[in-house]
């Protein structure tokens, strides 16, 4: 249910032919993808409105070839984490306040992080989430809020700000645009048809974990089915991922390199199959088209299932049932929870349904 506490509240209808409109989605991966189709309905809403996008720096590349943007903004994470201090922020403040005048600013992020930006973006028509999803404040820089409920779908919640300037319609939970040839062409071409494992977790996400143990036996089930499984791995997660593969045996291979997102991108695309934890690069490649098995345990499906139509998830809890309150800094016991013949099944459904 979406709710107005505004009545002169902006509507898309209303917008000057060729408006400028700000999304704002600083991070992190899997939210931007959930803020994706949001930005498909306003465009196929005012194919006349021009997109701009503000988002972290270490994301940037998940948008900087999205046709239905027209500039990347990029807020310099790096540079603050990295201790250079304040000046890195500033000139990117600074540099947003001389930007342009939006129409219209979507703030889907609805945080303190986003609330610093909108001190700095010139915009009289600020559309954001209602508490309590909007938190540490954020409301207050809104002039239109969206009230959804917390178990909204991440995507049905983004919608909501649409809604709130008018819209009526549905999301489109997928889409691929075309990514620069040379990236595309660094994957091997002998990286074709092949089963992919994302096994890593993060550490902020340490819950979302899946035994090694299960993988070893998901990987070697999967080469007795004929697929050719290969491991998704970062730098940091290459030595695991390599472990993995040796106790999986002959014929379980680590997948090519993903030195950018761009990569991963271009790597998904070529996949028969993903299977991973709820994570960012599954949300991503869902929402691209590959076929995905998702494993949910500490956290809930009903609010972040990858947007996609060849998506099959996998879940610890029964139909309805809420996951128990995360710690992210160990393996939630729930993910212990799901076995590999589930796993197997739900990847042999994914498949068939194509």
């Amino acid at each position: 249910m979406v709710s107005l506490r505004r009545m002169s509240r902006p509507q898309l209808a209303d917008l000057p032919q060729g408006a400028r409109v700000l999304a704002i989605r600083l991070s992190a991966m899997g939210d931007i993808v959930f803020a994706l189709p949001a930005l498909a309905a306003l465009k196929q809403a005012r194919p006349d409105l021009r997109v701009d996008w503000l988002v972290e720096d270490r994301f940037a590349a998940v948008l900087e070839h999205h046709p239905l943007i027209d500039e990347v903004l990029i807020f310099p994470r790096k540079g603050w984490r990295s201790g250079r201090g304040i000046g890195p922020m500033w000139q990117h403040l600074r540099k947003l306040r001389k930007q342009r005048d939006y129409a219209l600013v979507l703030d889907f992020q609805s945080n303190l992080k986003s609330a610093l930006q909108l001190l700095f973006v010139r915009s009289k028509q600020r559309v954001g989430l209602a508490a309590p999803l909007a938190r540490e404040g954020a409301q207050r820089f809104h002039h239109v809020h969206a009230e959804v409920t917390e178990c909204a779908h991440r995507s049905e919640r983004d919608a909501a700000l649409l809604h709130a300037v008018g819209w009526q319609g549905s999301v489109q939970l997928q889409l691929q645009w075309p990514l620069p040839s040379d990236v595309v062409n660094a994957i091997p071409a002998a990286a074709q048809d092949f089963t992919l494992l994302h096994t890593g977790v993060t550490a902020y996400g340490k819950d979302k974990e899946w035994p090694a143990e299960q993988w070893i036996e998901l990987a070697r089930a999967l080469l007795k089915e004929g697929h050719q499984p290969r491991l998704l791995w970062t730098p940091p997660e290459k030595e695991a991922a390599e472990a993995i593969a040796h106790a999986a045996g002959n014929g379980v291979e680590l997948a090519p390199a993903t030195p950018s997102i761009n990569h991963l991108m271009a790597l998904t695309d070529q996949a028969r199959l993903l299977i991973g934890t709820d994570s960012g690069p599954v949300h991503l490649a869902a929402y691209r088209g590959t076929p995905v098995v998702a494993l949910f345990g500490p956290t809930d499906p009903q609010v972040y299932a990858p947007p996609g139509t060849k998506v099959q998830i996998v879940y610890a809890g029964k139909d309805g049932e809420a996951p128990p309150p995360r710690d992210r800094s160990k393996r939630s016991p729930w993910m212990e929870k799901i076995g590999v013949a589930k796993v197997l099944a739900a990847s042999e459904e994914a498949l068939a349904n194509l």
